[in-house]
C-alpha cells in the first residue's frame, strides 16, 4: 500500500476531530452557501516556477504536525477585504483546523474602532472616550503618518483614555501582549491591565510589552502622562501570544490600501520582525486596479510588490509568497477590465519569485462574473466587495487548495502547474 492513503487519513481525520472538538466557527465560515457552488476552473494553487521556495514552510509544518514543535507565521496583507475580517477569520479557522497542534493565537491585529472605522466582528473594542481618537490610514492621501506594519493608526491627545478588547468567539487566552506605538519622548506611557508580571519597552520592535503568569481574556490598558512634554499617543497595532508553538495568522490591512500605500509605512519592516513571516498571502490589487479602463500601470504595480517582498525577505530570507488575484469588479458601477491584467501581473511575479497564485478571479468565473455573484448574494452591490457568503467561499476554496497541495507533496515530485491564464 502506498504512503498516500494513511497519511491522508491521518491528516483529514485529525482535521475533522479538531474541527468538531475545537473552537467556534467564525461568522464567515457559518455563512458558506449550502450547497456551495463549484469553481469555474480547477481549484488549485498555481506555481509557474515550481514550489521549491516553500520547502522551509513544509519542514516547519511537518515539525508542528508530527512533533509538536515550531511556530509558523502566516501574514495576510490587503485592503478592505482584510480590514473587514470576514475573509481572514475564515482562512485562519480553516488553517488552524487542518491538524492537531496547528491552533495558535490570533496574532497581530488592529483595533479599528479606535480609528473610527469598521471593526471585524470577531473582537470588540471599548474605550471610555471614543471621540478623542482620530484614525489615519496610509491609503488616504490627506492622512499623515507615521505608520507601522498595519498601515493604519489611531492617535489621541487625551491622557485619560482606557481601552479594552475581547474576542467575541474563543477567548484570547494570551500570556504575552505587545502594543505597538510610535516611539517618542512626547508619547504618553502605557499601563497594562490584568496585573502583568513583567513590563518593558521593546525598542527594536517599537512596542510596549507585558507578560502574564495567568492567561488573559481581555486586552486592557490605559495611558498616563508623567511630564508636560508628553502630548499624544499613537497606536499602531496589537499582538497577543500564548504558546511558543502553533500556526499564527496575522492580518494587515486597511480600507482603500493599494501596493503603494504600504510603501509609505516607514516602520513596516521593523514591526514585521515581531512575527517574521514564513508565508505572506498578498491580497493587494483591487485598489491599484480601481481606475478608468487602460489606466492601470502593471509595471509600477509589479515594482511595488518587488519592494514589499524585499522588505519581507530582509526579515526572513526564507519567506515564501502566495498571491490572491482580484475578484472581478466594477469601477463606478461599470465593468472593470483590469482584473485580468492584475492576474497576469501576479503570474509574472510568481514566476520571478518562486511564488504561488490562487486565481480567485478565474475561480469565480472571470470577466463579468461579478453581476452573477451579486444576483446570488455572494457579492455586495457595489461590485467590489464580497458578502459574508462570498468571503466564506473564497476562504473555503483557498483552504482546500492549500491543504490539497500540502497532502499531495508527499506523493509526487512537484512541477510547475499549467496556468488558467494564457501565455504571459
Amino acid at each position: 500500500m502506498s504512503k498516500r492513503v494513511p497519511f491522508r487519513q491521518f491528516l483529514l481525520g485529525a482535521a475533522l476531530l479538531t474541527s468538531l472538538a475545537g473552537w467556534a466557527q467564525p461568522i464567515s465560515v457559518r455563512a458558506l452557501p449550502s450547497p456551495a457552488p463549484i469553481p469555474a476552473v480547477p481549484n488549485q494553487l498555481l506555481f509557474p516556477a515550481g514550489d521549491s521556495a516553500f520547502t522551509p514552510f513544509f519542514q516547519k509544518m511537518d515539525a508542528l504536525v508530527f512533533e509538536g514543535r515550531q511556530e509558523i507565521n502566516l501574514v495576510h496583507v490587503g485592503g478592505s477585504h482584510v480590514q473587514a475580517g470576514l475573509l481572514t477569520d475564515a482562512i485562519r479557522y480553516h488553517m488552524q483546523s487542518l491538524a492537531p497542534g496547528l491552533a495558535g493565537e490570533r496574532g497581530f491585529f488592529f483595533p479599528f474602532t479606535l480609528a473610527r472605522t469598521n471593526n471585524p466582528p470577531s473582537y470588540k473594542v471599548w474605550t471610555n472616550h471614543l471621540d478623542s481618537w482620530t484614525g489615519q490610514r496610509c491609503s488616504v492621501p490627506t492622512h499623515e503618518g507615521p505608520w507601522g506594519v498595519s498601515g493604519i493608526r489611531a492617535w489621541t491627545r487625551d491622557s485619560t483614555v482606557q481601552v479594552k478588547i475581547h474576542s467575541t468567539e474563543d477567548p484570547f487566552q494570551f500570556t504575552h501582549l505587545r502594543i505597538f506605538a510610535a516611539p517618542s519622548d512626547s508619547s504618553y506611557g502605557v499601563v497594562f491591565g490584568g496585573a502583568p508580571d513583567t513590563v518593558w519597552y521593546n525598542e527594536a520592535l517599537q512596542a510596549c510589552e507585558a507578560r502574564y503568569h495567568v492567561p488573559q481574556d481581555t486586552v486592557a490598558f490605559h495611558l498616563y502622562r508623567s511630564h508636560s512634554a508628553q502630548t499624544y499617543f499613537s497606536l499602531e497595532g496589537i499582538q497577543v501570544m500564548n504558546v511558543d508553538v502553533g500556526l499564527r495568522y496575522h492580518a494587515l490591512g486597511a480600507n482603500g490600501a493599494a501596493t503603494h500605500s504600504f510603501l509609505k509605512c516607514e516602520r513596516y519592516q521593523a514591526q514585521l520582525g515581531a512575527f517574521p513571516p514564513d508565508v505572506i498571502i498578498f491580497g493587494l490589487g483591487i485598489n491599484d486596479a480601481y481606475k478608468v479602463a487602460g489606466r492601470f500601470d502593471s509595471t509600477e504595480f509589479e515594482a511595488n510588490y518587488d519592494t514589499l517582498m524585499q522588505w519581507a525577505r530582509a526579515v526572513n530570507p526564507s519567506c515564501a509568497f502566495i498571491f490572491l488575484t482580484n475578484n472581478d469588479s466594477y469601477y463606478k458601477g461599470r465593468y472593470n477590465p483590469h482584473g485580468e491584467v492584475v492576474a497576469r501581473s501576479m503570474m509574472r511575479l510568481a514566476a520571478k519569485n518562486g511564488a504561488a497564485v490562487h486565481d480567485f478571479y478565474h475561480l469565480m468565473g472571470g470577466a463579468r462574473s461579478m453581476s452573477y455573484w451579486i444576483r446570488q448574494g455572494w457579492a455586495a452591490k457595489d461590485g467590489i466587495h464580497m458578502t459574508r457568503a462570498g468571503y466564506a467561499l473564497q476562504a473555503d476554496w483557498l483552504a482546500h487548495a492549500l491543504s490539497d497541495w500540502y497532502l499531495e507533496r508527499y506523493d509526487r515530485p512537484f512541477a510547475p502547474e499549467p496556468s488558467t491564464l494564457d501565455a504571459l
